[in-house]
């Protein structure tokens, strides 16, 4: 019986279930009684585990994978968290509740490499030290030259196909055709990753975006109540188009604004709003609007940031401001709605 027992116990241990596990072993010192949080997306679910820490700091914990093979540690309350890859193996933890953005996962080649950025590149050209905004834009354009030469190293790598992405995100203003060679250079595996394929949609998007003098593509959306709107009805008078949400404190900030422009401009502009919620969101949206007196049509796909419209007009800041002429061309796109006044008052047609 001992010698089945210990058998059985070698087979089980040897067995392809357990070589696949992902399993993050490590410390994270100073949390006291702050929850270490493990996030990952499943079946396009976002989902939180939390992590069970020892008194010292030390723990075990067996990583449930996402949709994306990533995954993110965070500390309850801190502004930042970590990503990794959530790949099979043992993943090396170590990091202090001081620096949650700064806490190290290493042990696999894909996490090694991510770690290696992290420390040579992402935390060495850190925006968040810029006191002034050129100081902000400097630092900017090293990170982003310095992580391209990064991709342009590890063609093999899905950390690249990762980076690319977020850049494509974060710097779209870099041009298209030089983002458009980086991917065809990446390994086809890594081009077929879910990474490589986002990267290559993103992409896409940025070529078909709204673009300044050219009319924007025609919407369709449901308001508060489930009544659909097309923008189009809209020619024939200027439309501000306002991408906000409820959750979005600059956003909200930003109302009063608005207000002054719907009153000083009414019927010659029509305000949009056009609100990045979830279907769960509905009755948050909806309170907002009447807490805030939000000005204008309100429209929303109820996508999250999955929508057509959203994901077609390449919204990735809140609050996002696009003015349309009476034609339903592109005359300015702005984060600030201070940006969008003084462009109202140029316009001698107003």
């Amino acid at each position: 019986m001992k010698t089945l027992l210990t058998l059985g116990l070698a087979t089980l241990l040897a067995s392809p279930v357990l070589a696949q596990t992902c399993q993050l072993t490590g410390s994270v010192s100073g949390l006291g009684d702050k929850p270490l949080l493990y996030w990952y997306t499943r079946q396009g679910t976002r989902h939180t585990d939390t992590v069970r820490v020892a008194a010292n700091g030390q723990f075990t914990h067996v990583a449930t994978p996402g949709d994306d093979g990533m995954a993110d540690l965070y500390i309850a309350g801190s502004s930042s968290y970590a990503s990794f890859w959530a790949e099979p193996g043992k993943l090396l933890v170590q990091g202090n509740s001081a620096q949650p953005g700064k806490i190290r996962v290493t042990g696999t080649p894909e996490n090694n490499l991510l770690d290696e950025h992290n420390r040579t590149v992402a935390w060495k050209y850190d925006v968040g030290a810029a006191k002034t905004k050129p100081e902000f834009n400097a630092i900017q354009q090293r990170y982003n030259q310095a992580t391209i030469q990064f991709i342009k190293v590890h063609p093999a790598a899905r950390t690249s196909a990762h980076l690319l992405y977020w850049q494509l995100l974060m710097n779209p203003g870099y041009p298209l055709a030089q983002y458009e060679q980086l991917l065809k250079q990446l390994a086809p595996r890594v081009q077929q990753s879910f990474q490589g394929r986002q990267a290559a949609k993103k992409l896409l998007v940025l070529r078909n975006q709204p673009t300044v003098g050219r009319p924007v593509p025609d919407f369709t959306v449901s308001d508060t109540a489930g009544v659909e709107h097309s923008l189009a009805t809209y020619r024939g008078k200027y439309v501000l188009l306002d991408f906000w949400g409820h959750w979005c404190r600059p956003c909200i900030e930003s109302m009063p604004k608005l207000k002054a422009l719907h009153a000083q401009y009414a019927p010659k502009l029509a305000i949009i709003g056009i609100a990045m919620e979830n279907k769960a969101d509905l009755p948050k949206w909806k309170h907002a609007i009447r807490q805030h007196g939000v000005p204008g049509l309100q429209l929303s796909e109820l996508q999250a940031g999955e929508g057509p419209v959203i994901s077609g007009y390449n919204v990735e800041e809140y609050p996002t401001y696009l003015l349309l002429d009476p034609k339903g061309v592109l005359v300015m796109r702005a984060n600030d709605a201070d940006e969008i006044t003084k462009k109202l008052a140029m316009l001698g047609a107003l």
